[in-house]
């Protein structure tokens, strides 16, 4: 294993709405310390990023360019996410540009050499509540599409474990690892598996330790971060109430063979002349979840 983090660990500015393009987080990822990245392409579908535009193929030359130059490795990415409930979007319109930054995230990903993307289940409501055929059904009808223009591309598709939505007393599906199973095995001979986000799991689980076992060599991508059990706050490892000791030791005991990818947006939320030392500190507490698995 080794530590590393999203390219969005350096997008959004406290004192400015323009985005940080790729290329600059790339180079500051890679001052703090870290050389495996995620791609994360989630804001490509508020737009304003240098892949939005009709010259992206031009822009992710000038990406892949700078991956070789920085000697980076992209080892899984974050396409954009479909809506919390009913996977649908207002318009046919809508849902047609969502599919298009699907199919672009993807092609984005499989040139900077990414092996898995990942992307949320999605929750059927147009039906008995949680009923697992129902929202199985949904969940092809939202990603078969991308799961195959994606495995044709030699990138595989990681689920993740979602949390529930609690201001509105909502369940989604994918919050378990018995959902997360099903929603595998459903796709048989796909290159599909589980991205496991351990601030999600502190959310659903008072224990996410035997989840993380039971799902084993099936988890092929993390979202690491921290939280109180109560807010998605995505704070680094050890600000919160995940118990690290036991979560690294499972994700080894089980056969994990990836890499610890931060999700740590509250990188984001800093000031510019904190974000570079706090990605820093980020990089110096990894090294040592790293030391938790030896």
């Amino acid at each position: 294993m080794r530590i590393g983090t999203m390219t969005s660990h350096f997008r959004d500015q406290r004192e400015a709405k323009d985005l940080i393009g790729y290329v600059e987080s790339m180079n500051r990822c890679v001052k703090a310390g870290f050389t495996v990245l995620d791609m994360n392409l989630c804001a490509l579908q508020r737009g304003g990023t240098e892949l939005n535009g009709d010259d992206w193929r031009e822009k992710l030359g000038v990406i892949c360019k700078e991956k070789e130059k920085l000697k980076v490795e992209f080892v899984q990415s974050h396409p954009p996410y479909r809506p919390f409930f009913g996977f649908h979007f207002p318009t046919p319109e809508e849902d047609e540009r969502f599919r298009m930054l699907t199919k672009r995230s993807i092609e984005v990903s499989a040139a900077l050499g990414v092996t898995w993307a990942v992307m949320h289940p999605v929750t059927e409501t147009a039906g008995p509540e949680m009923d697992t055929d129902l929202n199985l059904a949904a969940n092809h009808v939202a990603y078969d599409e991308a799961v195959e223009f994606a495995n044709k591309r030699g990138v595989g598709i990681a689920f993740e474990n979602l949390t529930d939505v609690y201001q509105s007393h909502r369940r989604r599906f994918g919050t378990s690892a018995e959902e997360l199973l099903a929603l595998i095995e459903s796709y048989r001979g796909a290159k599909v598996g589980v991205c496991w986000d351990t601030g999600h799991a502190n959310r659903v689980y008072a224990d996410q330790i035997p989840a993380i076992t039971r799902l084993g060599r099936l988890i092929k991508a993390t979202h690491i971060n921290d939280n109180m059990g109560g807010d998605d706050l995505h704070l680094m490892p050890f600000l919160g109430t995940v118990p690290w000791e036991g979560v690294i030791k499972a994700f080894k005991d089980s056969g994990y063979e990836g890499d610890l990818i931060y999700e740590i947006t509250m990188n984001n939320r800093m000031p510019q002349a904190l974000k570079d030392p706090s990605a820093r500190y980020s990089f110096d507490i990894g090294r040592y979840l790293l030391c938790l698995a030896e």
